[in-house]
């Protein structure tokens, strides 16, 4: 369970009670929505990814203490989150972790991708430990000579191999009788046009985490009889379900079951920008469930808006970024367009539930077919 005592430090107590009643509101949307039953919660794991929206910038991107309840009371919700956007500075996740989700949780980061794509970002997984345990084996994963990432220039000529613009993440975890192994990407964006050669870098970084994690499938049941199980997972900036940059994930052989593959994870709802991809070894694996939660349908509603501009923000937001008046109209207009995206995302989180017992499969495996 999440810690809700920071709750005690939001000013004014008009406000205190407003959060008080969104963090019950999310609390009963989440058991409604994730949580299936008792037996669930100890047979199965839950599995989300979630792109955190600059998590860890200063300025506009500072979370207040309500937004980082709300945030951790969504994590908590679930076993293992791939968070995509963590900063380089990483006083909001020690934060998020020690002071609101607390020593149930933990978490594995990687360093930031140096360089201007790179955006100074990390990836990082955030787990319960008692569902979930680090089996030691982690690595950002670099292509090898000849396998770079090829896009065509400007001219229309093929340009020098580059590696990924912001390094892919793998872990090895286990949860009950699931191992596996879980690589989370923040996917190059761009432009958005299907011609320019933003998009075709995109592709490109698509197939080629997705081959180079076939590649390697293949070698371990070549090399030791037996392969891992893998799951791709994070934001791929994926246009659509039948767009060129799902194929580019889909042909080298990752599944993406249909309940997520049609589920949209912008705010907009019209972008399938998040996946859950597996490629497995095991045939005793299931998936229970999936979903996508739209926090913005319980916290930071369209009609909360008004309460922050009468009883939270006082001035803060009277002018824009010229100096130029705000009406009350363009505030509430802030409000829903920034505001809110800031303090949680401009991505909703997908998830899905994993059956981790395979004791019935062994023990039938021990007694054969029936005579």
């Amino acid at each position: 369970m999440t810690n809700v005592k920071p709750i005690q430090d939001i000013e004014p107590a008009i406000h205190r009670r407003f959060v008080a009643e969104a963090l019950l509101r999310l609390k009963a949307r989440l058991k409604a929505e994730v949580i299936d039953d008792a037996e669930a919660e100890t047979q199965s794991l839950r599995l989300a990814t979630w792109n955190l929206m600059h998590f860890g910038n200063g300025g506009a991107y500072t979370r207040e203490t309500e937004s980082m309840m709300y945030i951790a009371e969504i994590i908590d919700h679930f076993d293992l989150v791939a968070i995509q956007e963590v900063n380089d500075n990483l006083e909001a996740l020690d934060r998020l972790m020690r002071d609101h989700l607390g020593g149930a949780w933990d978490y594995i980061v990687t360093d930031t991708t140096e360089g201007g794509p790179g955006n100074s970002e990390r990836l990082a997984f955030a787990y319960r430990k008692s569902k979930v345990w680090f089996r030691r084996e982690a690595g950002e994963i670099v292509l090898p000579k000849g396998q770079k990432i090829v896009m065509p220039g400007s001219s229309g000529t093929a340009t020098e191999g580059v590696q990924f613009a912001r390094t892919p993440f793998s872990v090895a975890f286990q949860s009950g009788w699931f191992q596996f192994k879980l690589c989370t990407v923040h996917i190059f964006y761009g432009k958005s046009s299907n011609t320019s050669p933003e998009m075709a870098q995109r592709r490109e970084e698509i197939r080629e985490i997705a081959a180079f994690l076939k590649a390697r499938q293949l070698r371990e049941q070549s090399v030791h009889g037996k392969a891992a199980n893998y799951i791709l997972l994070g934001d791929f900036n994926i246009v659509s379900p039948e767009h060129e940059t799902m194929e580019a994930l889909e042909n080298e052989g990752f599944h993406v079951p249909v309940p997520i593959k049609e589920l949209p994870s912008n705010l907009s709802g019209n972008k399938h920008y998040d996946q859950i991809a597996f490629r497995l070894a095991d045939d005793r694996f299931r998936l229970l469930r999936s979903g996508v939660f739209d926090m913005f349908d319980v916290v930071y509603r369209d009609g909360d808006a008004v309460h922050y501009l009468d009883n939270v923000w006082g001035a803060q937001f009277d002018r824009d970024s010229d100096g130029d008046v705000r009406d009350r109209d363009q505030k509430i207009n802030y409000f829903k367009r920034y505001y809110r995206k800031h303090q949680m995302s401009d991505h909703k989180l997908l998830w899905c539930e994993v059956r981790t017992d395979f004791s019935p499969d062994y023990l039938q495996a021990l007694l054969g077919p029936a005579p």
